[in-house]
């Protein structure tokens, strides 16, 4: 099978421990990359310092580093204190990280419109291109953008070439789209990353499709979902690597973060198998040879048993089990 590139986002290797620690177990469980949110970010500042933690990156082999998301990131008359401060830590972290991306979400209040975001989107996807990272937009079903097809017309339309679409599978499928509609409906100039988890057939009863996206993304392959037909459809738009992984289950959060994070790589690995098995060639027959000993008896030098005479055994009524 081929190796891929997996990246742990930020829920898939939260834990108590600290996040140097934790940045190892990332490393250690095969992943060459991993995400991390403002909150994150903060508290790099305010502990270990970015130098410290683009050290341990690079010992423990991570090389995709994606920042965010970042939210609000449009003009507003309101804007607070701690936007700017987020906004600064994200600008001084993708410096100092040297980071891949720099991911943003749209306006979830349902008050913007979207091509008054335009502007704003124009001149951070030029900051970003200027620290060395893309700028990569997530929609969500909730939010103004909220199809992974608006979205794509909506960074299109931007037409910033350092601004690209991230599809969430969760997000992508519970927004309403298909594979056939994403194949026809995303444009691969666009399409920039991509993340894995898997779901239920329907929303759990009692959540919304923003609760579910907090606590009921699945392992990949555990779930509902034609993942390796996802990974197949953005393959044919032209993406490759790095695979964002994202697990929020109870039980997940439940495991040590090394276990978590190895279940997790296993997980996704065997949905990428899956998908690179498709339209290979059948699996050979299998041998017509006579079977091996059984493990039963591996005593080949003993004699051979006397076999038991063939006794015909009387035939009995399926329902009283009475002779018949």
């Amino acid at each position: 099978m081929l190796e891929h590139d997996l990246l742990a986002t930020s829920s898939t290797w939260a834990g108590d421990e600290p996040i140097g620690e934790r940045v190892r177990a990332v490393g250690a469980a095969g992943f060459a990359g991993l995400s991390l949110t403002v909150g994150d970010l903060h508290e790099v500042r305010a502990t270990i310092g970015f130098a410290e933690l683009r050290r341990i990156l690079d010992g423990s082999g991570i090389v995709w580093v994606q920042l965010g998301p970042l939210d609000r990131w449009w003009s507003s008359d309101d804007r607070s204190a701690d936007e700017d401060a987020d906004r600064g830590v994200v600008f001084e972290a993708t410096a100092a990280l040297r980071a891949w991306q720099v991911v943003v979400g749209a306006d979830t209040t349902l008050t913007v419109r979207p091509a008054a975001m335009i502007d704003d989107w124009v001149a951070l996807a030029a900051r970003t291109e200027q620290l060395g990272a893309q700028l990569v937009l997530e929609p969500e079903p909730w939010s103004n953008l909220p199809t992974v097809e608006r979205a794509a017309r909506f960074v299109t339309a931007a037409g910033h070439p350092n601004g690209g679409l991230l599809l969430d599978a969760m997000h992508t499928l519970r927004g309403g789209s298909t594979l056939a509609s994403v194949h026809e409906g995303v444009a691969p100039a666009v399409l920039a990353a991509v993340e894995l988890s898997d779901g239920l057939l329907h929303t759990p009863a009692g959540m919304t499709l923003a609760e579910e996206s907090r606590a009921a993304r699945h392992l990949p392959g555990s779930g509902a979902w034609d993942l390796p037909g996802f990974v197949r459809t953005v393959r044919d738009l032209g993406f490759d690597e790095p695979w964002g992984v994202e697990v929020r289950t109870a039980a997940h959060r439940a495991m040590p973060t090394a276990d978590a994070l190895r279940t997790a790589a296993a997980a996704t690995r065997a949905v990428l198998d899956a998908a690179d098995a498709f339209g290979a060639p059948a699996a050979p027959a299998m041998p017509s040879t006579p079977a091996p000993t059984s493990a039963v008896d591996l005593d080949s030098s003993r004699a051979p048993r006397t076999p038991m005479p063939s006794v015909p055994l009387p035939r009995r009524e399926a329902d009283t089990g009475t002779p018949a």
